[in-house]
């Protein structure tokens, strides 16, 4: 005998989502019905799909199906808005955390990072011990 409440299968309900606490995710997979088609992709494939109808419709002299599509097209772009706002939230909130975990420099010599080549080998003065001493050309 079966209980219909079984813990081993998966949960089919949108209240079960723990990863999806915030928003849409960039990934996310969606299901459209729209006017004569159903899509299925990311909003960004939706998108684009929705607009290459809208164009074809357009072409074959459709222009209240062509703008019906580019209103589906309008909604995911509104999605894919969303998403990209949220992931300049989200990388602002890690650049701040980095700069604040950031550790100090002490050190002048760690502050400046020279990479040009000595001035043994340009010929100049060289710093020994925190001496200045002429080249050997010169002694």
């Amino acid at each position: 005998m079966r209980n219909g409440t079984s813990n081993n299968k998966r949960s089919r309900s949108r209240n079960n989502r723990g990863n999806n606490k915030g928003g849409p995710n960039r990934a996310q997979v969606y299901d459209s019905n729209g006017p004569e088609v159903r899509i299925r992709g990311t909003a960004f494939q939706i998108s684009e799909k929705y607009e290459a109808l809208a164009k074809d419709a357009r072409s074959a002299g459709d222009w209240v199906l062509a703008e019906s599509y580019l209103q589906h097209a309008e909604h995911y772009q509104r999605i894919i808005s969303e998403i990209n706002a949220q992931n300049a939230i989200k990388n602002d909130v890690r650049h701040e955390q980095n700069e604040k975990t950031a550790k100090p420099v002490h050190n002048k010599q760690e502050q400046k990072d020279d990479l040009s080549l000595p001035s043994s080998i340009l010929g100049g003065e060289v710093k020994v011990d925190a001496e200045p001493v002429r080249e050997l050309a010169e002694a």
